[in-house]
């Protein structure tokens, strides 16, 4: 199957031929782990009306993803289309601020578009819950009784986490004399000044989340200041600041991703991917939209997504955290891994005092418009 992936990003011009390479690889390496063990059938327990579902979907031919997540790449859609070869899996990729603003566009003109949204806005979520459509499937039922990742009675599911952390190239960070990054506080260190960059989250709610988050383990506000001193680059994504810590332009790189830090050391650079502890992630939610085209195979695509097999495409190699316990999926790789029960997890909502932070410390620490 040939996964149709169209991304829209604000940073084309920065950085040109080296964030398709990127990009490249991290699709190729991303959102599937080796299918070392066949894992529960999703449509188990469906019975005949929901196989008239699936037949439906099959007759559809086709789904249209839209997402904001790194981790849903090419081996994730063949994982898919391994269960449904009949049903074309189309991914597109757009920033979180972009993402929003298409689906607002096509609920407003009810356009033929997206037929589930994978994205970290749980406030656009709860606004539009009237406009997403509960699953019918039988995952839900199955595996996700009492979990406290399901919204709205289902209508939207928390199905998974992106860790975010540290890109490191050891050898620079051990040329400027600096000790191995382990911990917030290891980005810190004065050897790291004019060496460091950071994505600052904003404007993405979730992202300021993050830090709001993140600044508690630096040390409070004494702690912003703190890394404000050591003059950090600033980046709005996450693949252009993988190239320089790739390239030797910074040695450590915040808030970063796993799967672009996988696919640069794939390619031999010598860099690696630090979950810095305790893990802070941004929720990767998942929803079906009233308006979609393609209705049966959306929710064909959402129960294949709640179940083990597609928990196991979506997390199996590490790269998100799983809103299931690899533990009670039987074939589930040992790269599988859960969201910590004590791990914060960036909704997108922001609380009247992370807002006042991010006004009154955060943007005003770091310069930010």
């Amino acid at each position: 199957m040939k996964l149709l992936r169209h991304h829209r990003s604000r940073l084309g011009v920065i950085i040109g031929a080296a964030l398709v390479l990127v990009l490249a690889a991290c699709g190729a390496t991303s959102g599937s782990a080796p299918a070392a063990a066949p894992v529960a059938d999703p449509d188990d327990g469906g019975g005949p009306a929901w196989q008239a579902v699936v037949d439906a979907a099959n007759r559809e031919g086709t789904l249209v993803l839209y997402t904001n997540s790194d981790a849903v790449g090419d081996e994730f859609a063949a994982a898919f289309n391994r269960s449904y070869p009949d049903v074309r899996l189309v991914v597109t990729h757009y920033a979180s601020g972009e993402l929003t603003t298409k689906l607002d566009a096509e609920k407003g003109a009810r356009t033929a578009g997206a037929d589930v949204a994978m994205l970290s806005s749980k406030l656009w979520l709860d606004d539009n819950a009237g406009r997403l459509v509960a699953p019918t499937g039988p995952a839900l039922a199955k595996y996700w009784g009492g979990s406290r990742f399901v919204y709205q009675g289902g209508r939207f599911v928390l199905v998974a986490a992106t860790p975010l952390g540290a890109g490191v190239n050891s050898a620079m960070v051990q040329q400027l004399g600096a000790a191995p990054i382990r911990t917030y506080q290891d980005l810190l260190q004065p050897q790291l000044k004019d060496a460091l960059g950071i994505l600052p989250g904003k404007p993405t709610p979730a992202g300021i989340q993050w830090w709001y988050y993140a600044a508690r383990q630096l040390g409070g506000d004494a702690g912003v200041a703190q890394l404000a001193g050591l003059n950090p680059r600033i980046y709005t994504g996450t693949a252009p600041m993988g190239t320089d810590i790739a390239s030797g332009e910074i040695a450590v790189g915040v808030y970063q991703v796993k799967p672009i830090i996988d696919a640069l050391a794939a390619k031999g650079a010598p860099v690696s991917f630090v979950p810095l502890t305790p893990a802070i992630s941004t929720a990767v939610d998942s929803a079906v939209v009233d308006w979609a085209t393609h209705p049966h195979a959306a929710q064909v695509f959402q129960n294949w997504l709640l179940s083990p097999a597609g928990q196991v495409a979506l997390a199996g190699n590490g790269g998100l955290l799983s809103a299931l316990d690899p533990a009670t999926i039987p074939g589930a790789p040992a790269t599988m891994t859960r969201i910590p029960a004590d791990g914060a997890v960036a909704d997108g909502i922001l609380t009247p005092e992370q807002s006042t932070w991010l006004e009154k410390v955060w943007s005003i620490q770091m310069k930010l418009p």
